[in-house]
């Protein structure tokens, strides 16, 4: 009977997890104390709870207008507002990958990888290209 390969992770990709698994834990940290903050009312909310009912049957825009939410980056200027707080977390939690693929570049880099230097790179590229919202994609 033949015995199974056993698989190794390569430094990188247990580097990467490492990384992945530590940031994600700290943005969950971020976002849940946030929440916890609106949802205990330590923070004053942009949108008061006792109104937010009223809000639901609006549309995306009428809610936007009433509101006074903030729209795309516009959210970093109100941050202290419990509703909003919570973003931060989220926002921690996006930047993840680029942090992670950000330190991969280096450690190809060093090691001397140019290609697989060169696809992160572009994947860097691809990500804050998207997340500077210069694309944008309407319907």
């Amino acid at each position: 009977m033949e015995r199974p390969t056993e698989f190794k992770n390569l430094p990188e990709q247990r580097l990467y997890a490492n990384i992945l698994l530590y940031l994600n834990l700290i943005g969950m940290f971020i976002l849940l104390a946030g929440f916890t903050l609106y949802l205990t009312g330590v923070i004053t909310p942009l949108v008061p709870l006792e109104d937010l009912p009223s809000f639901w049957s609006l549309s995306l825009d009428e809610y936007i207008e009433k509101s006074n939410m903030p729209t795309g980056w516009q959210w970093i200027s109100k941050i202290g507002y419990g509703d909003i707080a919570p973003m931060l977390g989220i926002a921690f939690l996006a930047s993840v990958t680029f942090v992670c693929y950000f330190v991969l570049l280096f450690q190809f880099l060093k090691g001397g990888v140019k290609t697989l230097a060169l696809i992160v790179s572009i994947e860097l590229l691809l990500i804050l290209l998207s997340a500077s919202n210069l694309i944008q994609v309407t319907h």
